[in-house]
């Protein structure tokens, strides 16, 4: 506020004034106080004390009676100072701030708090439905009643006649009040049509209501979508590092996967990449925050260290499977020549070992709780997995040596398949055990407020 020439900080029950001091610390000001600033207190501080405003802008709570230059003033300032801006509008006025914010959402001004809901409606005019067939399936009934009355008692014509007109009335009732209540419904579902103004232009985001609530579900479906892209992007270089190294260890010793190999590999793996982009986010938003992009240290780190845990994984039952298998032809290998696939216990194991990281990593790197559905809710994935996971448990331990033939996967030796299990397994313990550490320690964001 202002009283002549001098400018002064009043509070709501115009009890306390404060002079307003630009050249002393804000600080103190922002701890003791929630700031509110009007329009025209905004434009003598940009005009003369233009520090001043840019450091207790971001503190401010309230921007009251501002003109829609200055709201767009305010979301400029605000994007230099570095912040993630969102702007939520429902008016021509809002315009400007909507396009400048990173996040623009606007909402309509003459839509419902709440969406209506159809079934108590639908309820009633199902019973009145109800109501009105009763008459009809008893009306056979009702005519031989009829006659057996005028039987009895001729003189009663009129008794029926009076019953008769009564019930036709309760019919008409009936019908009257079933065509009030759908044409209540249809003026309800009039107004749900959704009238867009100039403020859903110029924003990216839309809401049906005129609650400002949209916003936490723009920001929980935002981090969701944040937090799939990252884990996907964990998982596709782990599981390319592992295909990379076991498909090179088999072409430099002259072995392939089969067909019917890559079919079942190919499978498995579709339906995690499926299910696992379709989680949905929690209902609450949470405090913590997600790490805004890949380049950080905790996607670096937990990337290079499940990787030297795969890695030695391969390399060990790799020596141990060159140990079982026969001696090699001394011809040397060309690339060039096309050989026909012959099944062998190196290729059956790096086969088996591959497919069951790159299942695991799914697993592993799956982020859940706070900003998703865990694995436990997201069903889907959750069988994805479990059933990749029984399907390479069986081909290892040749439970079915049907379908091991079948998907050309060599019968083991008793004792090297028990290794091969032990190392899947502790694999997969010490792969989630390390990324669970690098998640504790480095895997909360964290708001950079400018100061």
């Amino acid at each position: 506020s202002s009283a002549g020439q001098d400018w002064y900080w009043e509070s709501i029950d115009q009890m306390q004034r404060l002079s307003l001091k630009p050249d002393k610390s804000y600080r103190e000001l922002i701890q003791k106080y929630d700031l509110s600033l009007t329009g025209e207190g905004l434009q003598f501080l940009a005009d003369n004390h233009k520090v001043f405003l840019m450091n207790i802008l971001p503190h401010v709570t309230v921007f009251a009676r501002v003109a829609p230059k200055q709201k767009e003033y305010i979301i400029v300032c605000l994007k230099s100072l570095g912040y993630t801006t969102l702007m939520c509008g429902d008016g021509t006025n809002d315009v400007g701030a909507l396009k400048h914010a990173q996040v623009g959402v606007a909402i309509l001004s003459n839509a419902p708090e709440k969406l209506p809901e159809k079934k108590k409606i639908e309820r009633p005019i199902e019973k009145e439905k109800l109501k009105l067939d009763k008459p009809n399936d008893k009306e056979s009934h009702r005519k031989n009643d009829k006659e057996r009355e005028k039987l009895r008692f001729p003189n009663s014509s009129l008794l029926h006649r009076n019953a008769a007109s009564d019930r036709q009335n309760s019919s008409q009732m009936a019908h009257s009040h079933l065509q009030k209540l759908l044409k209540e419904l249809e003026e309800q579902d009039q107004a749900q049509i959704v009238k867009l103004g100039d403020a859903s232009i110029a924003a990216p985001f839309t809401s049906k209501l005129s609650s400002i609530q949209c916003i936490c579900h723009v920001v929980k479906q935002g981090r969701c979508t944040l937090v799939t892209t990252l884990q996907m992007f964990k998982i596709l270089a782990l599981n390319a590092l592992i295909l990379a190294y076991s498909q090179s260890v088999l072409y430099l010793d002259g072995i392939k996967f089969s067909d019917m190999q890559a079919t079942l590999q190919g499978l498995l793996l579709a339906a995690c990449f499926l299910f696992i982009s379709r989680s949905k986010p929690l209902k609450t938003l949470s405090r913590q925050r997600p790490l805004p992009n890949i380049f950080n240290v905790y996607t670096v780190l937990t990337v290079l260290l499940q990787f030297f845990v795969h890695f030695a994984s391969l390399v060990f039952l790799v020596q141990q499977a060159t140990l079982l298998s026969p001696p090699k032809d001394p011809k040397p290998f060309d690339p060039e020549e096309e050989s026909e696939f012959e099944p062998g216990i190196l290729n059956s194991t790096v086969y088996i070992i591959s497919m069951a990281l790159q299942v695991s990593t799914f697993a592993i790197n799956y982020r859940g709780h706070p900003f998703m559905e865990s694995l436990v809710e997201n069903k889907a994935l959750l069988y994805s997995i479990l059933g990749s996971a029984v399907s390479i448990l069986a081909l290892a331990l040749g439970i079915v040596p049907d379908i091991a033939n079948q998907f050309e996967i060599v019968d083991f030796p008793s004792d090297f398949r028990w290794i091969l299990v032990a190392v899947l397994f502790a694999d997969f313990f010490f792969s989630f055990l390390v990324d669970r550490i690098c998640l504790f320690l480095l895997g909360e964001g964290k708001l950079h407020i400018a100061h």
